[in-house]
C-alpha cells in the first residue's frame, strides 16, 4: 500500500540563460549631459514662459549644477587624493 503513495513531481524548467552586459555611465557622460541641459535652459527665455514651466527651467538648471558639481568634486577627489603617496607632495 505504501507503494501506491507517490507525490508528483512538476518537472522545473531549466532556468535559460541570457547572455548581456551592464553598460555603466561613465562619469564625463554625466558631466556632458548635465552641460547640455544647462546650455539648453540657459537659452530658454523665461519671460514667455507660465510660472510652472519657468520652474521646470529654474529646476533643470538646478539639477545641471548639482550634477556637474558632484561629477567634478568626484573626478578632484580621484586626481588629487590626499591619501596617496605621490611625487607631486610639498613635503619632498
Amino acid at each position: 500500500m505504501a507503494d501506491d503513495l507517490t507525490i508528483g513531481e512538476e518537472a522545473v524548467p531549466e532556468e535559460e540563460s541570457v547572455d548581456g552586459f551592464i553598460e555603466y555611465t561613465s562619469i564625463m557622460d554625466y558631466v556632458t549631459a548635465a552641460a547640455a541641459a544647462w546650455q539648453m535652459s540657459a537659452e530658454i527665455d523665461t519671460a514667455i514662459l507660465n510660472k510652472s514651466d519657468e520652474r521646470r527651467v529654474k529646476r533643470m538648471k538646478r539639477q545641471a549644477l548639482r550634477i556637474m558639481s558632484t561629477c567634478l568634486n568626484d573626478l578632484y577627489e580621484e586626481l588629487f587624493d590626499d591619501n596617496n603617496d605621490s611625487s607631486d607632495s610639498a613635503d619632498d
